[in-house]
């Protein structure tokens, strides 16, 4: 159990909050704002302290805690940066900074992370925008991360139309290396066993070795489809960070923004990007634009029902692929039942960031999906771990039913975690579980 200080109770530190809160650790918020931290103490089971990030002398208070991270989550990023500076000098052992501004990532010239004494930067926006990369490049792909320093690689996949096979689990034909950690069904989640099925329209999470992931998409039928030109609505830091990643793959672009001004920052920003100042909701000129006809549409502007609205009337037009970037959690349904299955957020990539950093020793990585109702941990097995030697057919039947072994890394070997497989000693395993089993890692491996 860790001791935790967030400093910012906006969106991401909320989120943040509530999922270490979840985890049965021991979590303390501050802010400035008073209503944030009264609303936040109405939902989430922690602490709270109305004052600001920057004021050593609570911080010095906080001490008391015996804190073992501080992270400065505000939207300000030089208050997070001396937050995490004062931190350091007053004594807290680790610190994690966010930052929009990538410069501050940047170690050509100067070191900000030992300026300010920061042991970890994360950036919210450029996650997302990495995020929105990764499943252009992924054929039907929802999520794409990766565990065992890129060995393993989770990949979830919407089943399209195509899909016919009825066939149970155990009787499917997998690429050797992959197996089905979860399946999405409507609003189930379904920790599959062998004689469940996959059907139409679900989400299904693969997971296994990363060079025979590269097969899944076309096992589920997809067709291997080559993106060529993007169009960006919103001239957010996202936009702008994803449009630099596509301008660097050569992959034509096109930015709308209905701010005058914002578009002559991002001319000055943008080499290869056509610039456009306008509405998105003006349907002349989205038709005279053909911007339905794109290979893919992001919606990042920093107005959820924006984004929602806008991604809902270009599907009406013909769009084919829209990804929209929802910072709240209030849309997530509301986008699934429009078609708009992919949904970045600035929240969750940035937790799922900052939860990999903090929980060090066995349990190395986590990331969580579906709001919270899955988790995926990395855990290294410690050689007084209760499951060493026992075969994954004998200990299954001692483990919750939404608890899943799904991949053994072995000295460097990647095995799909069957029945027959037994963990040893310093053996990499990848886990799906239910939230509330976290707490129990450490016990178990």
């Amino acid at each position: 159990m860790l001791n935790i200080v967030i400093i910012g109770a906006g969106r991401i530190g909320a989120h943040m909050a509530e999922l270490l809160s979840k985890a049965e650790h021991n979590v303390i918020v501050v802010d400035i704002d008073k209503k944030k931290i009264e609303d936040l103490s109405w939902v989430v089971d922690v602490a709270t302290r109305v004052g600001s990030g920057t004021d050593w002398q609570l911080l010095d208070d906080l001490l008391e805690l015996n804190p073992d991270w501080l992270i400065a989550l505000t939207s300000d990023d030089e208050n997070n940066l001396v937050a995490c500076s004062i931190a350091k000098h007053l004594g807290y052992p680790n610190t994690i900074a966010r930052v929009k501004d990538n410069r501050f990532l940047n170690r050509t010239r100067l070191d900000f992370a030992r300026i300010f004494d920061v042991d970890h930067f994360v950036g919210p926006e450029l996650l997302v925008a990495h995020d929105m990369l990764k499943y252009m490049v992924s054929e039907g792909s929802v999520v794409i991360e990766n565990f065992a320093n890129g060995a393993v690689q989770l990949r979830t996949i919407l089943v399209p139309k195509s899909w016919k096979s009825q066939a149970k689990l155990k009787d499917l034909k997998f690429p050797d290396g992959v197996m089905v950690g979860l399946i999405k069904r409507g609003d189930d989640i379904i920790f599959p066993h062998g004689d469940d099925t996959i059907k139409q329209g679900d989400e299904v999470t693969f997971i296994g070795e990363t060079d025979a992931m590269d097969h899944l998409s076309s096992f589920i039928g997809h067709e291997n489809k080559k993106i060529e030109s993007v169009v960006i609505v919103g001239g957010s830091l996202v936009g702008l960070n994803l449009a630099l990643l596509l301008e660097k793959r050569n992959i034509g672009v096109r930015l709308i923004d209905k701010n005058y001004d914002r578009c002559q920052e991002l001319a000055e920003k943008l080499n290869d990007t056509t610039i456009m100042n306008h509405d998105i909701t003006d349907l002349d000129f989205i038709r005279a634009e053909k911007i339905p006809q794109a290979d893919l549409i992001t919606f990042c502007t920093l107005n959820d029902e924006t984004n929602l609205l806008g991604s809902m009337l270009l599907k009406e037009e013909g769009a084919e692929d829209v990804v929209v970037m929802l910072s709240g959690k209030s849309y997530d349904t509301l986008a699934e039942k429009a078609g708009v299955h992919q949904v970045a957020s600035p929240r969750i990539s940035a937790a799922n960031r900052i939860l990999s950093q903090i929980l060090s020793g066995r349990v190395s990585s986590l990331i969580s999906l579906y709001d919270n109702r899955a988790e995926v941990i990395e855990v290294n097995v410690g050689v007084d771990s209760k499951v060493v030697g026992i075969p994954l057919s004998d200990l299954g039947p001692l483990l919750p039913p939404d608890f899943l072994v799904a991949m053994i890394q072995n000295r460097g070997r990647i095995m799909v975690a069957n029945g027959s497989r037994i963990i040893s000693p310093g053996d990499t395993v990848i886990v799906i579980s239910g939230p509330e089993h976290i707490s129990e890692l450490e016990s178990i491996f």
